[in-house]
């Protein structure tokens, strides 16, 4: 549907004055609209015109297309975290669609100025993806499209091994200014009255021979330095490989950039929930006031679209979470006389008029991310109001089985999914491993284990960069006699695994051959991480 660029600045106009009536302070907004091609292209991109080459954005594409044109489900628009924000509009939306939209987008943006988790975020993306796109098309010229799109296969599978907190602490380990001992030494000569003497008093190749002395003290202490940093455990396996790996240049120029891109996209992974939510409550808010009474219904069978789906939809639960902290402030269900009570019929009826409730929402929009979200505003009366359940993947049936209906097992269940990034935690314990220079991996057990195939596959991929051997250590479930098959003609809900012995296995990649080595107790306490399980099959289940 067409409309004019006058008509579509009005439209910008009435949802930004509606944006700030409400409270939201966003940056400048650009709007840009663009065709139904673009727009799956610019989701490929992640949002963004220009990104490196690679076959995983067609596929990408593909998958957008695909979804749009035979699954009923469409982008209505793309906003990127840039100063100003630029905003992508679909150019098939209604006027009805691009106001609601619009104030949609004016939602992120002042989740993106205001939140702190995107504090640290570059403003200027664009460029810097612009200029990696072109810096990553020149390896391709001299080093052949193949072998980089191989490198880059390498590095997708651990783009997230990365510390989400590192841009908060300051690590001297990540600037790593040389030290002063390093510095380059001046060579000692002899003092000389007449200049024609220089050549006699201090010969031309004795102080050659001084330079390629100090040169390698240099070269040792920095060694020694080095060796020390390789011991030092830390969560930043992207980093750790771009120092230590046996890279080429151009292999670690790409791995530099591309580890950029990775936590640039962090604070969007780590506040999706919130951020969707965010978005969606004041869309629908601004959008009951904005709505024409013809429009009314239509926006509302758009926001349906929006807020339904199946599986767990992040603009649906973190609309649910704003609203709950918005009706608990406004009715004082907080604090320790709420906690205490245990009468079901007077926490229903509790209202103290507090009014609190949009002090509290930004207050929550400034500091918090989904796991500290969830973990604190996911209540027990949100949970029951939402039905919701949990479900695990069973390798004995080949199917997913609900497990759990109740609250805790829930709450487990999604705070899992935002707890690094949704990733395993990978911790490099350190690179010169058994005084071999080996690379010593350390996987944080939290009751739910590593898929085997696709972890030899990514120690493969590591392997590959750090240029020996990599070991990981991590706990693994195995069976140690067959299931019960009789019990599954009884409860068929209720499928049975096999009993399943917690291992402790160090897994060993040498370039040629896998090895499973058994971890001791003590090193098997120290994978495990006690505070959590994240495990959700019941224990009749599996013995």
């Amino acid at each position: 549907m067409f409309i004019d660029v006058k008509a579509l600045e009005r439209l910008r106009r009435e949802a930004r004055r509606a944006a700030l009536g409400a409270g939201l302070d966003p940056w400048e907004v650009i709007f840009g609209v663009v065709g139904y091609d673009d727009i799956n292209a610019f989701s490929a991109y992640d949002g963004f015109p220009e990104r490196f080459p690679h076959w995983q954005f067609g596929m990408a594409y593909d998958y957008h297309r695909k979804h749009s044109a035979y699954a009923g489900w469409w982008t209505y628009e793309l906003v990127l975290n840039t100063r100003p924000a630029i905003a992508f509009l679909r150019e098939s939306n209604s006027p009805l669609e691009h106001k609601a939209v619009m104030v949609h987008v004016y939602g992120h943006v002042d989740f993106f100025k205001h939140n702190r988790w995107f504090s640290k975020t570059p403003k200027n993306m664009i460029q810097v993806m612009r200029n990696h796109a072109e810096r990553i098309e020149a390896h391709m010229d001299e080093q052949g499209r193949e072998r980089v799109e191989q490198f880059i296969d390498r590095y997708l599978s651990i783009q997230y091994n990365i510390d989400p907190l590192a841009p908060f602490i300051k690590r001297r380990w990540h600037a790593r200014p040389a030290p002063a001992d390093q510095a380059e030494e001046e060579v000692p000569h002899l003092h000389v009255k007449r200049d024609y003497m220089e050549r006699f008093v201090n010969p031309p190749r004795w102080l050659e021979s001084q330079r390629a002395k100090s040169a390698a003290r240099r070269e040792e202490r920095g060694r020694l330095r080095d060796e020390s940093e390789l011991e030092r455990p830390q969560q930043d396996l992207l980093w750790f490989l771009i120092q230590y790996g046996r890279l080429e240049n151009w292999q670690a120029d790409i791995l530099a950039m591309l580890r950029e891109e990775s936590y640039y996209f962090v604070p969007q992974i780590q506040t999706k929930v919130m951020n969707e939510g965010w978005a969606s409550l004041f869309q629908a808010k601004l959008m009951a006031e904005l709505a024409g009474p013809n429009e009314f219904l239509d926006h509302a069978e758009m926001l349906s679209l929006v807020l339904g789906g199946g599986g767990m939809n992040p603009y649906a639960l973190g609309k649910h979470i704003w609203e709950d902290i918005k009706e608990r402030w406004d009715k004082g269900r907080f604090g320790r006389d709420w906690e205490l009570c245990r009468d079901r019929e007077a926490r229903k009826h509790w209202d103290t008029h507090a009014g609190l409730g949009q002090e509290k929402l930004f207050e929550v929009r400034r500091n918090y991310n989904d796991l500290t979200f969830i973990s604190e505003f996911f209540t027990e009366e949100l949970f029951e109001k939402l039905n919701l359940f949990a479900y695990e993947y069973i390798p004995d049936t080949g199917a997913y089985h609900i497990t759990s209906r109740d609250f805790e097992d829930v709450k487990r269940k999604l705070l899992l999914k935002y707890t690094h990034l949704g990733r395993p935690v990978i911790q490099v314990a350190g690179g010169n491993y058994d005084n071999k220079g080996e690379l010593l991996l350390l996987h944080q057990w939290n009751g739910i284990g590593l898929e085997w195939g696709q972890t030899k596959q990514v120690l493969k991929h590591i392997y590959a960069m750090w240029g020996r051997p990599v070991n990981l250590k991590t706990i693994i479930r195995r069976k140690s006699k067959g299931p019960d098959q009789s019990r599954n003609r009884i409860h068929p809900e209720r499928p049975l695994t096999a009993v399943l012995e917690e291992q402790g296995v160090l897994l060993r990649y040498d370039g040629e051959r896998f090895r499973e080595l058994a971890l001791s107790p003590e090193e098997v306490a120290d994978i495990r991480t006690d505070d959590v399980n994240y495990n959700t099959i019941p224990q009749e289940w599996i013995g």
